[in-house]
């Protein structure tokens, strides 16, 4: 299943540098030898206009398993990271990255795309 994951991420990697929504960096991490880690992404993302985080640029860090797309990421902010929708320990808590009520088909751009600084209010639980 790992080749499965790594080639998706390849994949998404790719769509993802050809388009990307505006404001928004995301990255596989670069491994001290320089090599790539496809599992684990470093990223950046806008605060929506018209909020209290207007105006940041918030990172997050995205962490796929072998089983990647059946499971998702664990998506995290650095802890006492303060949003309604964000635990202190920095997990996001919204349903796109539930493994119950998500589908497969997402891809990890769609997941920065829902994380909370973006939302103008807290998701309903």
């Amino acid at each position: 299943m790992a080749g499965v994951a790594r080639s998706r991420l390849a994949e998404e990697r790719k769509n993802w540098r050809k388009d990307k929504p505006f404001g928004f960096h995301a990255r596989p991490e670069t491994l001290p030898d320089g090599s790539t880690n496809l599992m684990k992404w470093n990223c950046f993302i806008p605060g929506k206009p018209g909020t209290d985080w207007e105006g940041g640029f918030y990172p997050l860090s995205m962490e796929f398993t072998d089983d990647y797309p059946s499971k998702p990421p664990k998506c995290k902010f650095p802890a006492a990271f303060f949003h309604p929708n964000i635990y202190p320990s920095g997990t996001v808590c919204l349903s796109i990255l539930n493994e119950v009520r998500r589908n497969p088909s997402d891809r990890a751009g769609c997941r920065l795309a829902a994380s909370p600084p973006l939302r103008g209010r807290p998701a309903a639980v």
